[in-house]
């Protein structure tokens, strides 16, 4: 029963993580989000099933990993410029090392990795939705208290008759960093089966359009997930090969476009982009403090953009490297290294059995690499959830291949 309970709990975890940002009890001043009470639950859940022998705690390479990232960041809150502030960052990132173990012990055998999976996409789809409604309520009366909380402004876009759509996430590169991820998972539940082709294809198209309105450079990743799908997992040949390398050959322009400046009727500029600055200043930062950072938690960059000062480097191992130092980068980087290559070569599966293992590498693959480039996703609790489901399916439980 506590085995069941923990299992349970972890999937209300699962199906929570878009909706993070709806403080409890829905007061914006409450210091706890709707993530971490159901995280506290399935801990102690799981700790009180390990306690009465219904399960065991898994060993592996990823406690390892993970330990060496926290040493490092805790170095850097040891040299922090501002070490109360690194302090508290530093529990937040204990804290996404937590959920990645979690992960790991509760996503165990066949059953159990289909309803994680099952419950992400339901949770994508569920956000998507709203997004959807927003972008029609905007074009109805963009004035309704639902619109306002599900758009963003517009960033370096010009205003216009159009809506940038955040949904209930923080901002839309953030949706678009989820979106990503649930669209893989969406083949890979295709491939499988788990949901029929007409569920597929309504799901498919509402998280299109979703994606779509974020107006994020991090879409690109789109295109590359279903690149890699259609060459790794399909094994495409002619015609679909030569569609597939167009795909990720897409979503390389992506991120050249992120460099590139547009003016109000989005034509070039010759003028770096915003991310560049950030990019330029928070290697500045990382080069005056190589070892250690500045501290994590504390201003990455520092870059005047219009009326605009950002402080975030818009690049996940810049952000890292500024605020911490090349060890924690180094840790991170090769901590990703390792559960991309362990998603495409899970020990002892079948054909079928690799499916799920190399569809979770892919959305690894492009959520922490690729959007990382233009994007600072080190602290998404989705990815760590995601690095956790990972690891367990790339894994053998109990002798056999774990999603066989």
């Amino acid at each position: 029963m506590l085995k069941k309970l923990s299992e349970i709990s972890f999937l209300l975890l699962v199906f929570s993580l878009p909706f993070a940002n709806l403080p409890i009890p829905f007061d914006p001043g409450f210091p706890f989000q709707i993530t971490e009470p159901i995280f506290l639950a399935a801990s102690a859940l799981l700790a009180l099933s390990v306690l009465s022998g219904g399960r065991n705690i898994r060993g592996g390479k990823i406690y390892f990993f993970i330990a060496a990232y926290l040493v490092f960041i805790a170095v850097s809150v040891c040299f922090s410029e501002v070490q109360r502030v690194s302090a508290v960052k530093a529990a937040g990132i204990a804290y996404l090392g937590a959920l990645t173990l979690l992960s790991f012990n509760c996503v165990e055998g066949k059953r159990m990795i289909r309803q994680s999976v099952l419950a992400w996409i339901a949770a994508t789809v569920a956000v998507s939705a709203f997004s959807v409604l927003v972008l029609i309520l905007f074009y109805v009366d963009r004035d309704l208290s639902i619109v306002r909380y599900g758009l963003s402004h517009y960033g370096t876009f010009p205003p216009g008759n159009y809506p940038r759509i955040q949904s209930l996430f923080a901002n839309p590169n953030m949706l678009a960093h989820y979106l990503g991820i649930g669209w893989v998972l969406l083949l890979v539940a295709k491939r499988k089966e788990w949901i029929p082709p007409a569920l597929f294809a309504v799901s498919a198209g509402i998280v299109a359009i979703a994606a779509i309105f974020t107006l994020s450079p991090g879409l690109g990743v789109f295109f590359l997930g279903t690149g890699l799908w259609m060459l790794l997992v399909e094994k495409a040949g002619g015609v679909r090969k030569a569609a597939a390398a167009g795909m990720i050959a897409i979503a390389l322009l992506f991120v050249v476009v992120t460099a590139v400046r547009f003016d109000k009727n989005f034509a070039p500029v010759a003028e770096p982009s915003a991310r560049v600055l950030t990019w330029s200043s928070a290697a500045s930062n990382f080069v005056a403090h190589p070892l250690t950072g500045k501290g994590v938690g504390t201003f990455a960059a520092d870059a005047a953009y219009g009326s605009q000062r950002l402080r975030d480097a818009h690049n996940l191992f810049l952000n890292v490297a500024a605020e911490s130092g090349i060890g924690a980068v180094a840790a991170i980087t090769v901590f990703g290294v390792w559960l991309t290559v362990s998603g495409f070569r899970g020990r002892r599966r079948g054909e079928q059995g690799a499916v799920v293992g190399k569809g979770l590498a892919i959305a690894f693959a492009g959520a922490f690499f690729y959007q990382g480039l233009a994007g600072s996703f080190e602290d998404a609790r989705h990815l760590w959830v995601l690095a956790g489901m990972l690891a367990a399916v790339s894994v053998e439980s109990k002798g056999e291949a774990a999603d066989e």
